[in-house]
């Protein structure tokens, strides 16, 4: 598997909503798993107006310094600094702020995904097993990512380094940490404009609607 084959799959996660929406007019779904709607660029550059709670509204530029939403500081620190040693770079570069913003976030979130997954009907869950897999839902109930994270953080405070959590031991807090964390940085690195320059899709291009095909 290359690169790239790694990067999608990594990229191949999947959102719980309790009340999703293809479109801003279109009917509510049911309650379940979906897959992240792909329509807000094309909201965004139509010019369509951007209701605030929706699934395309957008991200709000912060005013001020970024306040961690699930790590204390010190263990935002570390954070920092393990994933700047994991890309290479120093940990004042953008891209592993950006990084680690990203994760908190997704971490602060994870339990309340946790609980939606656990909470699908039978007929639901059903269908997302056919749709994604019985290992992808069942990783999904069954992984806490808070857990993980706090738990290997207490680990890494005892003096230890990345090399002793990338041993390729999973048997411990640390090595469990470091799995996690890795598919982590791996995804938030090729989803920025970054890691799609190292894939060869540097400076991507969004279209409204497709080129070359006038509306009738």
């Amino acid at each position: 598997m290359n690169r790239r084959e790694w990067f999608l799959q990594l990229g191949a996660g999947v959102v719980l909503a309790g009340c999703s929406a293809s479109d801003l007019d279109a009917a509510d779904f049911p309650p379940g798993v979906f897959g992240p709607s792909r329509d807000h660029l094309s909201h965004a550059l139509a010019g369509r107006r951007l209701a605030a709670g929706t699934e395309v509204e957008l991200v709000q530029v912060r005013s001020g310094p970024f306040q961690p939403a699930f790590f204390q500081p010190t263990e935002y620190r570390a954070m920092i600094r393990l994933t700047a040693e994991m890309l290479g770079e120093t940990a004042a570069a953008p891209i592993v702020g950006e990084i680690v913003e990203w994760i908190d976030r997704t971490v602060a979130e994870s339990a309340d995904v946790r609980r939606a997954a656990l909470a699908m009907s039978a007929a639901h869950r059903t269908l997302a097993v056919h749709y994604y897999g019985t290992e992808a839902v069942d990783q999904l109930e069954k992984t806490d990512p808070q857990a993980i994270c706090r738990d290997g953080l207490a680990w890494m405070g005892r003096d230890k380094s990345l090399k002793d959590v990338s041993d390729g031991s999973n048997d411990h807090a640390g090595a469990r940490f470091f799995a996690f964390l890795k598919g982590r940085v791996a995804d938030g690195f090729y989803t920025s404009r970054a890691g799609l320059e190292e894939l060869g899709r540097g400076n991507p291009t969004f279209h409204a609607s497709p080129p070359g095909c006038p509306a009738h």
